[in-house]
């Protein structure tokens, strides 16, 4: 894939639940994160599902959130790229987990 070219990072596989969260806190959908590096991340959703150009990857199992861009989208993938460092959840974000 032409995609994996333009990589900076390798990635690794990752497999874990997350939430895609709108940047106003308001809305969120569930993914799973296949696979992920320190720049960018694939992620699996269902195809149904509407996720903005930009948003915050919430992943409950390390209590962490990133601001992520979509730079592909391919049936019920997409691949991100993360336009912030980890840094721990907030209290609105955390709500989600449930």
């Amino acid at each position: 894939m032409a995609d994996e070219n333009k990589r900076t990072a390798p990635r690794y596989r990752a497999l874990k639940s997350a939430k895609i969260v709108s940047m106003d806190n308001k809305t969120a959908v569930d993914c799973a994160v296949r696979n992920r590096s320190e720049t960018g991340a694939q992620l699996g959703i269902e195809q149904a599902v509407s996720v903005p150009d930009e948003f915050q990857l919430y992943l409950a199992s390390e209590d962490t959130v990133r601001d992520a861009v979509v730079v592909w989208r391919r049936g019920d993938r997409i691949g991100v790229a993360f336009t912030s460092e980890s840094r721990p959840a907030p209290l609105k974000i955390k709500l989600y987990k449930r």
